[in-house]
């Protein structure tokens, strides 16, 4: 079955709800960020995370990034954070890095995109959503939704919010060490 395609804009948020609802009832679903479109799912539900491992044929072993549509379900979900900590993440968030904090023992990524269509979608879902670039593990990543057909069929839905601002990956920033090293070099820079 194909997956529904809507069209999205930042300022027509009802727009979303079929892509809201197929997420929370445990579907995949495509999503612009500003760097390239990714598929996301409810970390809360493990066999929807796992459709995301068969749907990008992506080893076991690699883990997805939460996706942040606004500060409280950072907070939520990273829980305490330092004051130097906190003041690094506001200078480059909302924004195209991924940052590696330790929660609870485990390194956990935490990425809030600044595309208005990507914050919308998040902060309408009300649950932790993970997501990863909507392509097969080893393809160039998205810019566009027409460019997600690898892993389009494993969605419910696709939104569709025409080509993405930037075109490349999110810097990845490991934050565990002191001081922070950078793990992938993206789209923003990073000293």
């Amino acid at each position: 079955m194909s997956p529904l395609v809507i069209a999205a804009a930042a300022d027509r948020p009802a727009a979303l709800q079929p892509a809201v609802v197929a997420l929370l009832r445990g579907d995949l679903v495509i999503f612009p960020t500003e760097t390239c479109y990714g598929i996301g799912a409810r970390a809360d539900n493990p066999a929807a995370v796992q459709c995301i491992y068969a749907a990008k044929q992506r080893p076991a072993d690699k883990p997805f990034a939460y996706h942040l549509g606004e500060w409280a379900m950072f907070h939520h979900l990273a829980g305490p954070v330092t004051n130097d900590m906190l003041c690094c993440l506001r200078a480059h968030w909302p924004g195209p890095i991924t940052f590696l904090l330790e929660v609870a023992g485990v390194k956990t990524g935490f990425r809030f995109p600044s595309d208005p269509v990507a914050q919308a979608f998040l902060q309408a879902c009300g649950v932790p959503v993970v997501a990863t670039s909507a392509n097969l593990s080893g393809e160039p990543s998205p810019f566009d939704a027409t460019m997600t057909r690898g892993v389009a069929p494993h969605a419910a839905v696709i939104i569709d919010a025409g080509p993405t601002t930037l075109r490349g990956d999110s810097t990845i920033v490991d934050l565990t060490c002191n001081p922070p090293v950078c793990v992938r070099r993206g789209v923003a820079p990073w000293p």
